[in-house]
């Protein structure tokens, strides 16, 4: 632009601006997409039950970033006469170990013995936000009643109950 009596110098900033705006702007839309979007994939895979409202400290662990709210009342459960459930312990099984008690390290000790067993695919973490008031082993597949069943017998609990909506692992053992 030709600069003349009449016209000021244009100011450099004008030209700046734009770019500098980018460098803020992208970036922070970049993290909030983020953000957002492991949120909600933390929240479908780790779901463990629908009536999840207490969210957690997210964490690079199996903790569930929603904590479960499990009925202490019991709930309907395959027979297992049933023709899809199963007496043979599916040792591919996902369990989560998740500690209720006051004992720090107590659902890792209890997650090793399983992993001795043979149930490799076993995590721990905390029972924040369970109901339930004595240990027990959900599932909710009636095809891992039978594993479900062998779970609870070598961790030496007695309650086992389907319960609907665990999501990502097939079994859940509460510790209280």
């Amino acid at each position: 632009m030709p600069v003349g009596m009449h016209r000021p110098k244009p100011s450099k900033w004008k030209n700046v601006w734009p770019f500098l705006a980018i460098l803020v702007i992208v970036p922070a839309l970049g993290w909030a997409a983020a953000t957002a979007l492991s949120r909600q994939q933390a929240t479908v895979s780790n779901a463990p039950s629908p009536a999840a409202t207490t969210p957690s400290a997210a964490a690079p662990s199996a903790t569930p970033t929603a904590e479960p709210t499990a009925s202490a009342e019991p709930t309907p459960s395959a027979s297992s006469s049933s023709p899809s459930a199963s007496s043979e312990p599916d040792h591919g099984a996902v369990i989560q170990v998740l500690n209720g008690t006051g004992t720090q390290g107590y659902a890792s000790q209890q997650a090793q013995i399983l992993n001795q067993a043979g149930y490799a695919g076993t995590s721990a973490a905390n029972a924040d936000g369970w109901a339930t008031q004595i240990s027990t082993v959900f599932y909710e597949d009636p095809r891992m009643e039978g594993t479900a069943k062998d779970v609870a017998a070598k961790l030496g609990i007695s309650d086992v109950r389907q319960e609907s909506g665990l999501g990502d692992p097939d079994i859940v053992v509460i510790l209280r």
